[in-house]
């Protein structure tokens, strides 16, 4: 009899400690999802378009990182779903410090970039307007629109003409004078925002 109520015990603790190990095995298994599904990418926007003029279809991604975006490129993605998890062809990381939040086809081989903060006691929203040229992706447009408690207005720049409008309180467009270039996508910066357009 003593023989059987050992065994019982012995049965008994070990199906404790298994439970216990599998509850273990299970939380820790439950944490570590849950941060991977934390600390995972999430995609603002994304498009599909042949930048580079080649005939395939490539994608273009706005993706979170923190709080600011990056610009993840794949040529010739096609139109399969996107994973960003496979290193893209281009990436600009932190493209802006401001509220990055969609993205846009404009014409056959371009696309735009939008950010800003509509909604907000003083409204702005800036447009970068990107372009492939012989392998390099450029900004080739700039044009910032605004609507605060000093007024409003547009600045439209075209980099690639090295032309420029700036509007102001529902005005006519006039010219801007200035020297305006392409910068190169990899290089751009909030701080190369034309100072014509700053209001």
């Amino acid at each position: 009899m003593l023989a059987i109520v050992t065994i019982a015990r012995a049965f008994f603790e070990a199906m404790m400690y298994l439970t216990f190990r599998s509850i273990v095995l299970i939380s820790f298994a439950a944490v570590s999802l849950g941060s991977a599904a934390l600390s995972a990418p999430m995609v603002i926007s994304d498009i599909m378009l042949d930048v580079n003029s080649d005939g395939k279809l490539d994608r273009v991604a706005l993706v979170d990182n923190g709080g600011l975006a990056d610009l993840y490129i794949y040529l010739g993605a096609g139109d399969a779903p996107l994973d960003i998890s496979k290193p893209p062809t281009f990436i600009k990381k932190e493209l802006s410090y401001n509220n990055v939040h969609a993205l846009a086809v404009s014409g056959k081989h371009a696309f735009i970039i939008r950010n800003g903060c509509g909604g907000c006691s003083n409204d702005y929203e800036t447009t970068l307007t990107i372009v492939d040229r012989d392998g390099t992706f450029l900004v080739a447009g700039y044009t910032l629109d605004w609507d605060t408690r000093n007024g409003q207005g547009r600045c439209d720049i075209n980099f690639l003409t090295g032309k420029g409008t700036l509007a102001r309180d529902l005005g006519e467009g006039k010219h801007v004078k200035g020297q305006f270039k392409p910068v190169k996508l990899a290089d751009w910066t909030d701080d190369d925002a034309p100072k014509i357009c700053q209001n």
